[in-house]
């Protein structure tokens, strides 16, 4: 093989290997995984753009050059972010997507039939795997506690943007004419395990965004409704496995024995299996014949009315239960905004939002405060816990990306992040017609949607993915044909990788020798604790828990002071404070530490009544006459 042909081999599988990792050992929203994900995203583009230098221009440069500003533009928020560690934590997310973005450009050069084929097949391969955990009761045992279908992605609303996504490319699949019949019944089988799969992550948005891709696709392919027969054959068997398989209490119950695990997993077993070859067998037949583009026209006209009708008459029917539209608008409103949802299946008939409607609030009530640079990236969760009245309230993200970057990164990040999304328009817009490409933009439009509602940005399972496919259709395909190497450019490729790489290094491995000072204290060995706390502190010094466990350790005073001077307004820190002090009898400064943290969080630790509480402890001791104090006899 000639070294250009390895070359254009070895991406290709570099990227699938990278994405089959991400998709299924990506911990969910874990840094640690992140660190060796990303890293040979990073180390993978910078050496295929060593190797092959691309000619960047148009929708392709816009693009990248958004995000690697906008990951740049996360950093710089540091500087003034009241969480500076997790702001770092989330410029190093950016940057990991921004080589995975590289990756897609390099990929110009691969047919986008094979691209968007490969996709198909990562999430199909990615969706069997979830199932399986279903059916082998001893894959995930966390099922016993709650049912929503989760595993291997950790998180139920990503696995249904998974499944959401792959029912679009599965149909494309299907009609392709150009294909074997074999590949085109793969297609359908696509459409089937994914409608099954996004049903029982009980996603509502999730189902939503499948029936709303599979109608998109129908509309583009209008001409002929080449894969029509791909939905005749996967829709009914789906719906009935998942009716089926809803009503089993081992599949969709919380709380569920190994036992009903097991039996129902069984039951799960054969009725996918029967359906897969319902499927088949229809979709062979139906995707065998010539189609009649007049009546399959007429058939989809038909349909749409029928549900068009059973949804205006299921909306009359509820208004009218309800006591009119005004009532049954009033009624979903206060559900939407007020209601918390349930882990179960019964949240398939609610119309809760989740407390969303609360943390797009407190989002926007933040950037309001903060409009040039926000609180700095990653950093809602500390806004959402002091904001919250109590813990269920509170939230890392937003569950909205686009509110996410506009409250944490200001108006600046928000402008970056609405070019990144404005060039892969723009890309999809001035690229290719054909059906690969159309699929793609599909694709990448469920995904924005689906970010809408939920922390996306947080899982490089799903992020890895379609980066990569931004990539790809922002690029024309000349652009991954070689341009004439160039020393400076090349240099500053290889050290803006090591940087890179070095950021993604540093804080994973501080959490390592926090690890392994735990490890020593439990030996009983202070020499080789205090080490690993220097070690931790000296690779993150923005991070806060190595100046905590060094306070303690030394009963210093000092670690303590500098952890809220670098988070002045986590009630933790304060909190953290104030227990030294009364551990050491400074009840002056105990309290003082204790009010103020009291002051950011009046829900969070210093608020708990008991007496076991240091802010009630120190004030008894400062004001003795206080109501709250007992009588001392």
């Amino acid at each position: 093989m000639r070294p250009a042909d390895a070359g254009a081999f070895a991406l290709p599988a570099a990227a699938a290997a990278l994405l089959a990792a991400a998709l299924l050992f990506g911990g969910g929203s874990s840094d640690t995984r992140l660190f060796w994900i990303g890293g040979a995203a990073l180390l993978v583009a910078a050496v295929a753009v060593v190797w092959r230098p691309p000619a960047l221009t148009g929708p392709a440069l816009g693009f990248l050059l958004c995000l690697g500003a906008l990951a740049a533009w996360q950093a710089l928020t540091i500087e003034w972010s009241i969480e500076p560690s997790r702001s770092w934590d989330y410029a190093n997310r950016g940057v990991v997507y921004f080589g995975f973005a590289a990756l897609g450009v390099l990929l110009a050069g691969v047919p986008r039939s094979r691209i968007a084929g490969a996709l198909g097949a990562l999430f199909m391969f990615t969706i069997v795997i979830a199932l399986a955990g279903k059916v082998f009761a001893g894959i995930e045992p966390d099922y016993g506690r709650l049912a929503r279908l989760r595993w291997p992605l950790a998180y139920w609303n990503q696995l249904a943007l998974i499944a959401a996504m792959t029912v679009p490319l599965g149909l494309w699949l299907a009609g392709r004419r150009d294909r074997p019949l074999r590949a085109r019944v793969a297609g359908a089988l696509h459409v089937f395990v994914a409608l099954v799969a996004v049903v029982l992550t009980f996603s509502r948005f999730g189902i939503a965004l499948a029936v709303i891709g599979a109608l998109v696709w129908t509309w583009i392919e209008r001409d002929r409704h080449e894969s029509l027969g791909a939905l005749v054959a996967a829709v009914p068997p789906a719906v009935v496995v998942a009716v089926v398989a809803l009503a089993l209490p081992g599949i969709s119950d919380n709380g569920a024995t190994h036992h009903q695990r097991a039996r129902d997993g069984a039951i799960l077993a054969a009725l996918l299996v029967a359906g897969a070859a319902v499927t088949a067998a229809v979709g062979w037949v139906a995707l065998a014949r010539e189609p009649d583009v007049a009546a399959r026209r007429r058939l989809v006209r038909a349909g749409a009315i029928a549900v068009a009708g059973a949804v205006v008459l299921a909306v009359v029917v509820l208004a009218v239960r309800a006591g009119g539209p005004i009532d049954f608008l009033h009624a979903r409103w206060k559900e939407f905004s007020t209601t918390q949802s349930v882990n179960n299946v019964q949240r398939l008939g609610s119309t809760s939002s989740g407390n969303r409607w609360l943390w797009w609030q407190q989002s926007w009530h933040a950037f309001t405060h903060h409009p040039g640079g926000g609180t700095g990236a990653g950093t809602f969760g500390l806004t959402s816990t002091v904001a919250a009245h109590n813990s269920i309230q509170a939230t890392v993200e937003p569950h909205n990306t686009p509110l996410q970057f506009l409250t944490e990164t200001g108006i600046v990040g928000f402008l970056l992040y609405a070019g990144v999304v404005a060039f892969v328009v723009l890309g999809v817009v001035r690229g290719p017609r054909d059906r690969a490409t159309l699929v793609l933009g599909l694709v990448l439009a469920v995904a924005w949607v689906h970010s809408l509602v939920d922390i996306d940005w947080s899982y490089v399972a799903t992020q890895g993915p379609l980066f990569v496919t931004a990539g790809v259709v922002t690029a024309r395909p000349a652009q991954a044909e070689a341009r004439a190497r160039s020393v400076i450019p090349l240099a500053a490729t290889a050290l803006c990788a090591l940087a890179a790489l070095y950021s993604l290094f540093a804080p994973w491995y501080s959490r390592h020798r926090v690890d392994a000072f735990f490890n020593a204290a439990d030996r009983g060995d202070l020499s080789a604790a205090h080490a690993a706390l220097d070690d931790a502190h000296a690779l993150n010094p923005l991070s806060i828990e190595p100046l905590l466990l060094l306070g303690t350790l030394e009963d210093s005073d000092q670690p303590f002071v500098d952890a809220t001077k670098r988070e002045p307004r986590n009630p933790e820190t304060w909190y953290e404070l104030a227990t030294h002090y009364g551990n050491d009898k400074q009840w002056g400064r105990a309290y003082a530490a204790a009010t103020r943290s009291y002051f950011l969080d009046r829900y969070g630790p210093a608020g708990k009544p008991g007496t076991g509480n240091v802010l009630n402890v120190a004030r008894c001791h400062v004001h003795p006459d206080s109501p709250q104090c007992p009588v001392r006899g």
